[in-house]
C-alpha cells in the first residue's frame, strides 16, 4: 500500500520542512491543490509546470493527483447554462493539461456548491450529468488523466452524487473510461456505510482513494473505524495508493497536525 498526502494540509512556503517530514515516513507522494502553484490555470506555462514537478521529484517526492480543481472560480455549475458548463470544461481542461505535465493521474472532482442539480427531476439531473462528464472524459482522455468523481455527503452542502451508491451509480452510467468515482473515507463514515460493501460492488469504478475524516478533520482524530477500513482496502486492492486528505488546521501548528497524520495512518494501514 502506498500512501499519499493533499498539499491543502500545509501552506507552499512549508513545502521544504513537509518534505523532510515526509521523507521521515517514507512517504513518496502527494496530491496536490492546483491553485497553490498555479493561481490562473490558463496562463501555466510549461516551465511553470515542470519546475513544481522537478521541485518535488529531486526530493524523492512524486507527485500523483489533484483536488481542489474549482477552488478560485466563481458562476460554474455542472446544471448550469450551457456557457457556464463550457467555463468548467476550459477551467478543467487547462487543470488536466498542468496535471499531465506534472503526472498527476487521479483528479478528483468533488465541488459540492459546483454541482448543484436543485430544481431537476432525477431523469434531467443524469441526462445532464451523463452529458457534461462524457465530454469531460474526452478532455480527461486527451490527456490521460482520469477524473473520480467524490461521493460528498449532504452536510458538506451537497444535493447530487451524496452517497457512495448513487455516485457509483452516476459513474457506471457515464460509462466513460476516464471518469471513474472517488472512495472518500470520511464520506462513508458521515454516511455510515460499510466500506467493504463499498468496494464489493464498486472495485471497479474507484481511481483513487482519500483517507479523511469528517469536516476534513486530522486524520485519527475521529472515532472512525481506520483499522476496518485499511483491511477492507487492502483485501479488494491490490498495491493500492491511498492519499490523507486534511484541511490545514488553525489551532495547531500544521508540521505538527501533519505528523500526526502521519503516524497515524503509516501506523495503521500499512500493518492492517
Amino acid at each position: 500500500m502506498r500512501i499519499a498526502i493533499s498539499n491543502i494540509a500545509w501552506d507552499v512556503g512549508e513545502d521544504e520542512q513537509i518534505s523532510e517530514l515526509l521523507s521521515k515516513y517514507q512517504v513518496d507522494a502527494i496530491d496536490i491543490a492546483p491553485g497553490k502553484y498555479f493561481p490562473n490555470p490558463t496562463k501555466a506555462t510549461v516551465e511553470d509546470i515542470a519546475n513544481v514537478k522537478s521541485y518535488w521529484a529531486e526530493k524523492g517526492i512524486e507527485i500523483t493527483g489533484m483536488q481542489s480543481l474549482l477552488f478560485g472560480t466563481q458562476g460554474l455549475n455542472v446544471f448550469g447554462s450551457k456557457e457556464s458548463q463550457q467555463a468548467m470544461l476550459n477551467h478543467l481542461s487547462a487543470v488536466a493539461r498542468i496535471a499531465k505535465g506534472l503526472g498527476a493521474t487521479r483528479l478528483v472532482f468533488g465541488s459540492p456548491k459546483n454541482r448543484d442539480c436543485e430544481g431537476l427531476s432525477d431523469e434531467q439531473t443524469l441526462s445532464v450529468a451523463k452529458d457534461f462528464f462524457s465530454r469531460l472524459g474526452d478532455i480527461a482522455n486527451e490527456h490521460g488523466v482520469i477524473f473520480c468523481l467524490e461521493p460528498n455527503p449532504t452536510c458538506y452542502g451537497a444535493n447530487f452524487m451524496t452517497t457512495a451508491q448513487e455516485t457509483f451509480d452516476v459513474v457506471s452510467a457515464i460509462n466513460h473510461p476516464a471518469i471513474k468515482m472517488q472512495l472518500d473515507t470520511g464520506a462513508i463514515t458521515i454516511n455510515k456505510e460499510s466500506i467493504s460493501d463499498v468496494l464489493a460492488y464498486s472495485l471497479n469504478q474507484i481511481g483513487h482513494i482519500h483517507i479523511s475524516e469528517p469536516g476534513l478533520a486530522v486524520v485519527g482524530d475521529s472515532n472512525a473505524d481506520h483499522e476496518s477500513y485499511a483491511r477492507a482496502i487492502k483485501a479488494h486492492s491490490e498495491n493500492p495508493l491511498i492519499s490523507i486528505e486534511m484541511v490545514a488546521t488553525q489551532d495547531e501548528l500544521h508540521l505538527i497536525s501533519i505528523e500526526r497524520a502521519l503516524a497515524f495512518v503509516t501506523q495503521t494501514y500499512w500493518k492492517a
